[in-house]
């Protein structure tokens, strides 16, 4: 077989990529190419710069000053081993004649590539998702072509010429069907390297949570929401000018990210970060409601993602994400709203009226489990000694001061 050079992997693949186009899917890659491309980067400089150019532009939308970086070996793994995820769901490769024991060698080699070193590096974050920022937007267009004596479909293929010509005569018609994220990659062979890869680009997940996608783990990603430039875009991001329904969707998910999160054994700090962003979600749906002619009326995002009858149908994560500020009222006051939101009374009073409504709708079982939950993550800072502290009287017995 040929060999294929880094230019070639380039041109076909990582820059349609990263800059949206037709991905050209090849034979798998196996490992020794990684090292031999590394070597021939210096080879591709044209190729390298379009595909860095490429990526500047997807993170100026994003931050202000984009940093400098160059494509490096382990971008170049990430993307061959999504390219052999790639090839296990192409209609091509049965006509390869891939035998299982073949198939299960991709599979690991796929996983290989994409089990890079975790970062927390700022400019190593950015430069994987601009890289990786189209995961969830890759289709595959499916073409049926039906005539007069017969009919035929084409995977991801541009059918030949010789089907669609004369198309009055012989009563050709053309049908698409677009196959998205959840049926290319969130198969069993694809979703363990699909999964592995998400976890090297937290912001990815941030930014286009799919519901799709596999659940994150907020410890990858948490560190994001201590920069402030990306906390801010995330949010942004994730609260767009939509349907009620698809204004929760991404911050309702993260939420439930946040659920499972309370299960582990998560840093303090993580969570309180975690809880604070949330909180921070739920004052955008306030702000957006400032428009409003009557300042006091119920909110329409709430009476229509938290509506009784849909309680059934309501995403995971739906009942946290709304019920949080409550719950940490209960439990750590300074989290449970957004700082200065009394010196902004139009903010503050929808911000009360989200609360309000939100607790009528909602059991008061909802909040308290929650609460419960998050005491278990929350250690109470002891008073200062010297602080005078009034005491119940002792009869009837005087319940245990929390200090």
């Amino acid at each position: 077989m040929a060999k294929t050079h880094v230019r070639d992997f380039l041109t076909s693949f990582v820059k349609p990529l990263v800059a949206g186009g037709e991905l050209h899917v090849g034979a798998p890659i196996p490992l020794p190419d990684l090292d031999r491309w590394d070597t021939e980067l210096h080879d591709a400089g044209v190729e390298q710069v379009e595909v860095d150019d490429a990526r500047h532009a997807v993170l100026s939308t994003l931050v202000c000053r984009p940093p400098a970086f160059l494509l490096e070996r382990d971008e170049l793994a990430l993307a061959a081993g999504l390219h052999n995820a790639l090839f296990l769901v192409h209609p091509r490769a049965d006509q390869w004649s891939v035998s299982d024991r073949q198939r299960r060698k991709i599979i690991e080699n796929a996983l290989a590539m994409v089990s890079q070193p975790l970062t927390t590096n700022r400019v190593r974050v950015m430069a994987r998702h601009s890289l990786l920022h189209n995961l969830f937007a890759i289709t595959r267009r499916d073409i049926t072509v039906t005539w007069w004596t017969g009919r035929a479909r084409f995977f991801g293929q541009t059918p030949p010429s010789r089907l669609t010509a004369w198309k009055g005569m012989r009563r050709v018609r053309e049908e698409n069907t677009d196959v998205d994220f959840d049926e290319l990659l969130a198969v069993p062979d694809t979703a363990p390297v699909v999964a592995t890869l998400l976890r090297r680009t937290p912001l990815t997940q941030l930014l286009d949570s799919h519901a799709g996608a596999p659940p994150l783990h907020w410890e990858d990603a948490v560190f994001l929401l201590r920069d402030p430039e990306l906390a801010r875009a995330i949010a942004y991001r994730l609260v767009p000018d939509a349907s009620p329904r698809d204004q929760v969707a991404g911050p309702a998910r993260l939420a439930a990210a946040f659920e499972q999160m309370l299960e582990r054994a998560p840093d303090e700090a993580d969570v309180r970060a975690v809880a604070a962003f949330i909180v921070h979600l739920n004052a955008l749906f306030c702000l957006a409601e400032l428009n409003l002619r009557e300042p006091g009326a119920k909110s329409p995002l709430i009476s229509t993602v938290l509506a009784p009858e849909a309680a059934g149908q309501r995403p995971r994560g739906l009942a946290t994400l709304f019920a949080l500020p409550g719950a940490l009222a209960m439990v750590e006051p300074r989290l449970a709203s957004l700082p200065g939101i009394a010196e902004q009374p139009q903010l503050a009073q929808r911000w009360a009226v989200h609360r309000a409504q939100t607790a009528e709708i909602l059991s008061d079982a909802v909040v308290d489990a929650l609460a419960a939950r998050l005491r278990r993550h929350f250690r109470i800072a002891p008073r200062d000694p010297t602080e005078v502290v009034q005491l119940p009287d002792p009869t009837p017995p005087a319940p245990p001061v929390v200090g």
